[in-house]
């Protein structure tokens, strides 16, 4: 029974020892994993996008419609996903009267586009801080740029200046919007200091806009020719 007793244990050691060789060697290859992306994402931050501004600025106006003229810097960020960062940036939609100051200009890359620019495809665009100003008589415009715009796009925190015949009008602030996912078409932000809440309906056709905590409630209804073909 000893013997028996003595077989057992050892078959028992050497499985577990084995086992813990196989944990130990799976912890270093994890580890050089993590290190081998830390440095695949970190690596980009050395790079000199300027080089890359004329390819930035043909993806920009080929799939958004958006002239980029003016930024001060751009650059490699890692989080919250891997993006180009283009910084107090001046642009304007393609024949159209409207122009986007913006402070940050978030270009989402995916994998492949990280080292090669060949071919180069983003994920979305995020503005954050933009500064708008647009007659309010061209309105239309900003909607139908919206309408048929197919590739992703976000705007965090913009403020937008409505004029006529270059006398302001009124100011929206703070408005976020998105035109995919879950929060497509829907739009919010502050209008006389009051929080809204609105949302576009019937392919970018009707507007519904709600005032918070006041009872304030309106419908839009935007002219089908003018938005098809203006």
């Amino acid at each position: 029974i000893k013997k028996m007793i003595n077989k057992i244990y050892k078959i028992i050691h050497n499985k577990y020892s084995r086992f813990l060789k196989f944990f130990f060697f799976l912890r270093y290859v994890f580890a050089i994993f993590l290190i081998s992306i830390f440095l695949f994402l970190l690596i980009p931050k050395f790079f000199n996008y300027e080089k890359k501004q004329e390819i930035i600025k043909e993806h920009l106006i080929n799939y958004y419609d958006l002239e980029l003229s003016n930024y001060s810097s751009i650059e490699f960020n890692v989080f919250p996903f891997p993006h180009l960062s283009i910084n107090d940036t001046n642009l304007k939609v393609k024949n159209k009267p409207i122009i986007l100051n913006t402070k940050n200009l978030n270009i989402f890359l995916n994998f492949k586009n990280i080292y090669n620019y060949e071919d180069f495809q983003t994920r979305k665009i995020l503005f954050i801080e933009n500064d708008i100003s647009l007659d309010i008589d061209r309105t239309k415009d900003l909607i139908n740029y919206f309408s048929k715009l197919k590739y992703k796009l976000d705007f965090k925190t913009s403020d937008f200046n409505f004029k006529k015949d270059d006398s302001f009008l009124l100011k929206i602030k703070n408005v976020n919007f998105s035109n995919h996912g879950y929060k497509k078409s829907h739009i919010n932000g502050e209008i006389f200091d009051k929080k809204f809440t609105a949302s576009l309906k019937n392919n970018n056709q009707n507007l519904s806009f709600k005032i918070l905590n006041t009872g304030i409630k309106a419908n839009f209804k935007f002219d089908e020719k003018n938005l098809k073909n203006s």
